[in-house]
């Protein structure tokens, strides 16, 4: 018998891959990367105007076990546990840079 151990970067990756969907169904054009030396993040940019991006993490929480969706410089967005909500918040960011 084998034991398959997700790693932290397995569970962020799977949080974002989450993410990804919902975003994609709104429109925005989503690329995740995982390189080995940094944390997983996908890439958030108007299919149209690709200048208006933004990068998110999924990142755990300092108190339980719980996880939240940030922004590349660390602004929490969204508790993990709803995507659409961390979806709508990124959209409604993007949005406002591409209307400006």
């Amino acid at each position: 018998m084998s034991v398959l151990m997700a790693t932290e970067a397995d569970t962020a990756l799977a949080h974002l891959e989450r993410l990804t969907d919902a975003l994609r169904s709104a429109g925005w054009a989503v690329e995740v990367s995982a390189p080995a030396d940094r944390r997983p993040t996908a890439h958030i940019a108007d299919p149209r105007l690709p200048r208006v991006n933004e990068s998110v993490i999924a990142v755990r929480e300092r108190s339980g076990d719980g996880w939240s969706y940030c922004y590349g410089w660390g602004e929490r967005i969204a508790p993990c546990a709803d995507p659409s909500a961390a979806a709508a918040a990124v959209g409604r960011v993007l949005a406002a840079r591409r209307d400006n």
